[in-house]
């Protein structure tokens, strides 16, 4: 009798964690074409809730940044770039094509964490050069646009920190699961190349 009852509720016990749903952040991104990500983003739409659409939309939105970003700074160099919009999509689509909704999810939040990290510091920078220049004694016009100018500064820093700290705890959880970054080290370059000893 024991026997059975005990058998009994290991069969509940069992079915119940049959029945309970899986991790869908575990689930895979099936994208072997442009045409089926955006079948997949549309699938996606109906699944998940506002805030998970919400997180895979700017995920995939920091992704789409990274190659536009990456084709400009070629473009800049000098470098040919070949193909427009349909070029990005595909590097999109190649980028998170088989990989989970975390790793998308954490990708994305890791690219915008660089970014807003680099954007941030380049703004900071901006703001300590224009906080060293000094208007002629009277030019009030002066005056009054560098300090409008340093005021519009301010709060964009404040606006790039908050967004900063939302992206950070986005991705710490992310992180926390996978326990390890997708995104390889930025290597900085020095601004000025080191002399070399001599043997």
């Amino acid at each position: 009798m024991r026997l059975a009852r005990a058998l009994s509720v290991l069969a509940i016990l069992l079915g119940v964690t049959a029945c309970a749903p899986r991790d869908p952040l575990e689930r895979m991104i099936s994208a072997p074409t442009t045409t089926r990500l955006a079948a997949w983003r549309s699938h996606v739409a109906s699944d998940y809730n506002v805030d998970t659409l919400r997180r895979i939309e700017e995920a995939l939105q920091e992704i789409r940044l990274s190659f536009a970003a990456e084709r400009e700074l070629k473009r800049q160099l000098g470098e040919t770039v070949a193909g427009g919009t349909d070029s990005i999509d595909e590097s999109v689509r190649q980028r998170v094509h088989g990989r989970r909704l975390r790793e998308l999810l954490q990708l994305g939040y890791e690219l915008r964490v660089r970014r807003l990290t680099e954007e941030l510091a380049g703004l900071e920078n901006a703001m300590s050069k224009n906080s060293q220049l000094v208007t002629r004694p009277g030019d009030l016009e002066s005056k009054h646009h560098l300090e409008g100018l340093q005021d519009r500064q301010r709060t964009r820093v404040e606006k790039y920190r908050g967004d900063l700290a939302s992206a950070e705890r986005e991705l710490a959880p992310l992180l926390a699961k996978t326990g390890r970054p997708l995104l390889e080290p930025r290597i900085e370059t020095p601004d000025v190349m080191p002399l070399r000893t001599k043997p």
